[in-house]
C-alpha cells in the first residue's frame, strides 16, 4: 500500500534514537528514506555494549536504506553532495556546529538544491546559554519538567522510556510535513530546528500553562487526582485501570459494579471535588475490594 510520501526522498545522519525515529516515522509515512552511517561501525545502537545486531536498533530503523560515508573526507561528502541533489529531506542529530563543520549545512545543501528541507535535533538548539553542551533524553526530560510530574520526590528514580528522544523525533516529523508543505508554495526548502527539552515543554503544555499560572509545580500524582484515574491490582496478581473523569454516572457505576452503593452517598467521595480531596483515602478503600477477584471478574463487571 502506498504512502502519503510516496516519492520523498529522506537523507538520515542519525543515531540512537531522536533521529532515526523521526526519519522512520517519515519511512512509516512511505518516504524512501536513506540511514547515512559512519563507516566505523555505523549508528551505534547496531551494537552497542551488547554485542551484535540489538533490538535497540531495530526499534528506531524499520523500513530504511543504508549507506556508509565518511562525511569527514573530501570523496564522502562529494558523494553525500550527490545523494543531496535527489533528496527532499536531510535529518540529523549531531550536536550544533557539527554540520557546519562538515560542510553539510542547510546554507550549503541549499546551493546544491534549493528545495532541501534541513532537520536538526538538538538538546536546547542552535543558539542560547546550553549551546554547547551534549544532551541525552534524561537532560531533556530533566530541563523539560518531565521527571518532575513522573518521579516521586520522596523516592526520586528516572522511570519509564526515552519521552525527549522520542518526542523530538516526533516534532521533528511534523515540522517536515509542515516544510513539505510550504515549498509546495515556494519552491524553497528550509531549515527546521526542533529541541529535546523544547518538545517536552510542548507535550507538557498543561502542566506548564497551569505551573505558570498558579505557581504550583505539578507532582506525579496531580493529574491523576484531578481527572479521578485509578490503578488496582486484583487477586490474580493482573491490573486494570479506571477513569473516572467528571461524570457522575461514572462514580455510581463504579460503586454499583463493585456491589458497594453505599459509597455513592459516602460524604468523603459524594462530589468530584469530594473525590479529589480524598483522592489517597478512595484509592484505600476501592484497593482491597479488587483484590478479592480476578482481573477477569472485575472486567466483566465494569
Amino acid at each position: 500500500m502506498s504512502g502519503s510520501l510516496d516519492g520523498i526522498r529522506v537523507l538520515e545522519l542519525g543515531n540512537f534514537i531522536s533521529g532515526p525515529y523521526g526519519a522512520m516515522l517519515l519511512a512509516d509515512m512511505g518516504a524512501e528514506v536513506i540511514k547515512v552511517e559512519n563507516p566505523n561501525g555505523g549508528d551505534p545502537f547496531r551494537g552497542w555494549d551488547f554485542g551484535g545486531d540489538q533490538p535497540n536498533f531495530w526499534a528506531y530503523n524499520r523500513g530504511k536504506k543504508s549507506v556508509t560515508l565518511n562525511l569527514q573526507t573530501a570523496e564522502g561528502r562529494e558523494i553525500f553532495y550527490r545523494l543531496v541533489k535527489s533528496a527532499d529531506v536531510v535529518m540529523d542529530n549531531f550536536r550544533p556546529g557539527v554540520t557546519k563543520k562538515l560542510a553539510i549545512d542547510y546554507a550549503t545543501l541549499s546551493k546544491i538544491n534549493q528545495g532541501i528541507i534541513c532537520v536538526s535535533i538538538t538538546g536546547t538548539g542552535p543558539t542560547g546559554p546550553y549551546v554547547n553542551r551534549p544532551a541525552y533524553d534524561t537532560v531533556g526530560q530533566g530541563m523539560g519538567g518531565m521527571m518532575s510530574v513522573l518521579m516521586d520526590p520522596k523516592d526520586p528514580k528516572p522511570i519509564g522510556p526515552a519521552y525527549s528522544d522520542c518526542l523530538s523525533g516526533m516534532f521533528s516529523a511534523l515540522g517536515v510535513l509542515s516544510a513539505l508543505m510550504a515549498r509546495t508554495r515556494t519552491g524553497k526548502g528550509q531549515q527546521i530546528d526542533a529541541t529535546m527539552v523544547g518538545s517536552i515543554l510542548a507535550f507538557l503544555n498543561a502542566p506548564a500553562t497551569e505551573t505558570l499560572s498558579h505557581g504550583r509545580v505539578p507532582g506525579p500524582y496531580t493529574r491523576p487526582r484531578q481527572s479521578q484515574t485509578y490503578a488496582f491490582a486484583c487477586s490474580d496478581g493482573a491490573m486494570l485501570a479506571i477513569h473516572l473523569s467528571s461524570p457522575q454516572k461514572f462514580w455510581e457505576g463504579l460503586c454499583n459494579a463493585v456491589a458497594h452503593p453505599e459509597l455513592i452517598e459516602d460524604t468523603r467521595f459524594k462530589t468530584r471535588p469530594d473525590r479529589r480531596a480524598n483522592y489517597e483515602e478512595l484509592n484505600k478503600t476501592f484497593a482491597p475490594i479488587f483484590r478479592q477477584k480476578p482481573r477477569a471478574h472485575w472486567l466483566e463487571r465494569l
